[in-house]
């Protein structure tokens, strides 16, 4: 058992950090090209909004759920589903119908895109 652990650290971490990494650079350019697509304030004025909500809803749920698991070393596959599912609602009920609407328009399926925010704010406060 101590060697699969060991295969795991070695191995499978550092892909993680990769993939991460490639997640990360995907938003990004992803949130770049709709900049730039669009000369439309109002898509830039919502992925910005997007952002920060999904930046500051990461924090909230980290202070409010997160770190007391992590604390008591239950922060396990289901807590940590059922911490990315609180950052997820807390965003739509954050960002409104109106703009979750506009944003879906614009991105196409908006759940995917919050997702792989969430996931790369998670990623970047553990880093930062």
């Amino acid at each position: 058992m101590e060697i699969l652990f060991q295969i795991f650290e070695l191995c499978i971490v550092p892909l993680l950090g990769i993939l991460t990494a490639y997640i990360v650079a995907y938003i990004r350019a992803k949130t770049n090209e709709l900049t730039e697509i669009s000369k439309n304030d109002t898509v830039d004025k919502y992925l910005k909004m997007l952002a920060e909500t999904v930046s500051k809803c990461v924090v909230a749920t980290n202070q409010t759920y997160v770190d007391s698991l992590k604390e008591q070393g239950k922060f396990d596959g289901p807590a940590q589903k059922t911490a990315f599912l609180m950052t997820m609602d807390a965003v739509m009920d954050i960002m409104g119908e109106e703009a979750i609407l506009y944003l879906n328009e614009a991105c196409g399926d908006l759940s995917i895109y919050i997702a792989n925010l969430i996931e790369a704010e998670v990623k970047a406060q553990k880093v930062g």
